[in-house]
């Protein structure tokens, strides 16, 4: 498995849809501090929504939707797999 592979299945993710927005960005980083860094960002450059005017509960929200990228991932394959018995699937 190549480097940049296990990095990505240690990374941890949002998705924008997650925190309520209409949007399908993924935002991706190696902490939660970072995450929650890009989130503002992308939020702020692409929503218009102003770093220092979001509320605490938006925030919370941000912060309560981190997932890591394998958990991610594996919950995405057994959604579209229902039918397959989770211990045949892939470990990733």
């Amino acid at each position: 498995m190549s480097q940049i592979s296990k990095g990505l299945l240690r990374s941890l993710i949002i998705r924008c849809s997650d925190v309520g927005l209409d949007c399908g960005h993924v935002i991706f980083g190696d902490s939660e501090c970072r995450i929650i860094q890009n989130a503002i960002i992308h939020m702020h450059e692409y929503h218009a929504i102003i770093p220092e005017e979001m509320t605490t509960c938006m925030k919370m929200k941000i912060r309560e939707n981190i997932h890591s990228y394998r958990d991610s991932m594996r919950a995405q394959i057994l959604d579209e797999s229902s039918d397959v018995p989770e211990k045949i699937l892939p470990v990733i």
